[in-house]
């Protein structure tokens, strides 16, 4: 029989989370070494990770406080779809919570496409939702250049880059960079799309993309954060 891999593993564990509920023993076998710390036990990395996602929250709390302060009107829009994401536990179900919340404002759809080369492979992400890098230059060279955004129609060709045969007709799209401050290659990117054709275009304003977009790229962050490359 041959050994196991470690993302059969990974998925065996992800499948059964109980399972050191049933073999306790093992926890006490198991370390992991960090280059600045040494060697931790599991309940130390368990401790680390719940910290760190306490420092999110209170940056995710601080944003939004600033937002209420300087722009309260985006900041109303945003808090029904803050709410649901913060609800959101993993990808898949953040991307239904963002999907849904985009609907309501009778929109196409919405969805997260992730860069095969920023992200591990997992079980939470279908392989519709990634994206190749060196596949999509053309359009970004095409359609942002050094914009974070843009707005507009796409070509069939774009159009088949990033949607599924079953998700056209498209009419327009707000498509957005996520991840890409400071020089950085974007991490994700973010898309709304809209059956008529007038719905988007490059003339409109952005700042309520903008700060939608920063709630969503904190949470994307707080889903996959174990998977970061």
């Amino acid at each position: 029989m041959n050994d196991l891999n470690e993302q059969q593993v990974a998925d065996y564990l992800s499948r059964h989370p109980d399972f050191f509920n049933r073999h306790p023993t093992l926890l006490d076998k198991l370390k992991f070494s960090e280059a600045h710390k040494g060697v931790l036990s599991l309940v130390e990395v368990q401790l680390e990770r719940q910290r760190r996602h306490i420092r999110e929250l209170e940056s995710e709390l601080d944003k939004f406080a600033r937002l209420a302060n300087k722009e309260p009107d985006i900041f109303l829009g945003l808090m029904p779809l803050q709410q649901k994401l913060s609800a959101a536990e993993n990808f898949s179900r953040g991307l239904q919570k963002l999907n849904q919340w985009a609907t309501e404002f009778e929109l196409q759809q919405a969805k997260i496409l992730l860069f095969n080369d920023r992200w591990q492979k997992n079980p939470d992400v279908a392989p519709q939702y990634w994206l190749d890098r060196n596949a999509f230059e053309w359009l970004r060279l095409e359609r942002f250049g050094l914009r974070r955004f843009y707005l507009g129609e796409l070509s069939n060709r774009e159009k088949s880059l990033i949607f599924l045969p079953q998700e056209l007709p498209v009419g327009s799209v707000a498509c957005c960079q996520l991840g890409n401050r400071n020089g950085h290659q974007p991490d994700a990117l973010l898309l709304f799309a809209a059956h008529d054709t007038r719905r988007f275009h490059n003339s409109q304003d952005t700042a309520f993309l903008k700060h939608l977009a920063d709630i969503v790229e904190l949470h994307l962050q707080r889903w996959l954060a174990p998977y970061k490359n």
